[in-house]
């Protein structure tokens, strides 16, 4: 079989993998899905952007700023439509599925145009790890924003890349897309305002061109994100985009690490955090959630070396998850997701204690184990493509560096996924959630390419009156 039809197999294997999973869906709320989905409903049943779940008769649900507005204004939309929840659940999980398919079309347009110009049993590689990755696929399919920003960095990296040269068409559609991203999920905008400051560095069209691209990324993203922070400004009394960036430092970075303390150190710090809650409780939420990041702050630098021992612990977890428990409960498994999750469990877990007493079946544990195991080993091979691609790719790089061959705007182009992914565990930190790994796929996916390493001179011949 042609390298071609091999590429075209792994793209439709991947969507129709999704499809027949969406079709025995059952519960399609994954983590947080529930929160976006209210998000929706409160929007057309009472004109709010709200969390809120429960809301009495003649009232209307107080505002909320944790969450972006984009992905709850989709949803909003499939169920002004519909009329109906479930309905509207459904049709999310079909618009993440031809997201998944526009975020491949758009990733083998990528690797097989400027600057990368790979063959195409790279992409089948970069395409295999997109499709895929465990987490890659389960979270594709519940009614949550990852795989809106996911696609959405596909398409930005394609137009970013495409626009080095200073074409002005695909440097305002990468900045489109990358304001797109962080409406979709916060934790895109320092990924995103870090690719607009390389990216003079990387463009090879004159100085004046490379200032004036910068400026216009700048510009976008600052106009495009003002109505946000001016919706948060009428709606709250405090400016700001978002209140997730304070909640999360102050109850996930900093609360988390308070519990890993001995317990009279522990007790004097939420002590101490109790009296500070205490303190800023009359406060607007935004206004609240800058003073709880500045506290956080506060409390991670003057006990850094604790944060980063902390952290070194806990984020290797975000590497080994891989969504099982979140497949079997989409598809409504509930015992057997209860099972897994009682299996991975510790000794001193409780889930251990309720495995004990109420025994699983052998089939129930065998069904189980080999789902994760199957998980683990494909999350495996993933692992060790994207390794090999570095490997590979940094080496190939220092020898066209040696020989001359290569300037370094070349360097920093391969590098780039590199530091995405440096740049996007450190703001991860200690936060291990599976789901979160899944912005990390694109970079995953272009560093997995250069895992083949076959004769580039054909495509470069190919290619050769793009110079």
């Amino acid at each position: 079989m042609k390298v071609n039809q091999l590429l075209k197999l792994v793209l439709i294997a991947g969507i129709v993998l999704r499809i027949v999973l969406w079709c025995f869906q059952s519960n399609p709320c994954g983590d947080d899905g529930q929160r976006y989905l209210t998000e929706g409903l409160n929007m057309v049943r009472y004109g709010v952007f709200s969390t809120q779940y429960e809301v009495a008769d003649g009232e209307i649900p107080l505002p909320s700023a944790h969450d972006m507005p984009l992905w709850p204004g989709i949803m909003a939309v499939v169920y002004w439509a519909t009329d109906s929840v479930r309905a509207t659940q459904y049709i999310a999980g079909v618009i993440n599925i031809g997201l998944v398919l526009v975020g491949a079309l758009f990733l083998v347009a990528l690797l097989k145009g400027k600057p990368f110009r790979l063959q195409e049993q790279n992409i089948m590689i970069a395409l295999a790890v997109y499709l895929f990755m465990p987490e890659s696929v389960i979270y594709s399919l519940f009614h949550m924003p990852d795989q809106l920003a996911v696609t959405s960095i596909i398409v930005a990296l394609y137009c970013y890349f495409k626009g080095l040269d200073g074409n002005w068409k695909f440097l305002f559609g990468a900045f489109f897309m990358f304001l797109t991203a962080i409406y979709s999920k916060p934790i895109c905008i320092p990924l995103s305002f870090a690719l607009i400051v390389a990216m003079p560095s990387i463009m090879t069209c004159p100085v004046k061109k490379r200032i004036a691209g910068l400026v216009l990324g700048f510009a976008v993203l600052a106009i495009g994100l003002y109505p946000w922070v001016l919706r948060n400004k009428c709606a709250f009394g405090t400016s700001g985009l978002n209140s997730i960036a304070g909640t999360n430092l102050y109850r996930c970075n900093w609360g988390w690490m308070v519990n890993q303390f001995p317990a009279d150190r522990m007790a004097a710090e939420q002590m101490e955090m109790k009296e500070f809650e205490s303190k800023i409780s009359g406060f607007d939420l935004m206004k609240r959630s800058k003073l709880q990041g500045k506290y956080a702050k506060e409390k991670l630098l003057t006990h850094f070396p604790d944060y980063v021992l902390f952290t070194i612990k806990q984020h290797p977890r975000l590497y080994v998850g891989t969504g099982s428990v979140a497949m079997f409960r989409y598809l409504g498994a509930e015992r057997l997701s209860n099972a897994l999750v009682a299996m991975l469990a510790s000794d001193k877990s409780t889930d251990k204690e309720v495995f004990n007493e109420k025994p699983y079946t052998p089939t129930e544990k065998f069904i189980c184990g080999a789902v994760q195991i199957l998980s683990w080993l494909i999350l495996l091979s993933g692992y060790l493509l994207v390794a090999i691609g570095i490997i590979k790719g940094s080496r190939d790089v220092v020898r066209k560096f040696k020989s001359g061959d290569c300037n370094f705007s070349a360097i920093l182009i391969f590098f780039c996924p590199v530091l995405c992914l440096v740049l996007l565990a450190l703001v991860i930190g200690p936060i291990a959630t599976t789901r979160y790994r899944l912005i990390m796929l694109p970079f995953f996916s272009v560093l997995a390419a250069y895992a083949y390493s076959g004769s580039q001179e054909k495509v470069k011949a190919t290619h050769l009156e793009d110079n």
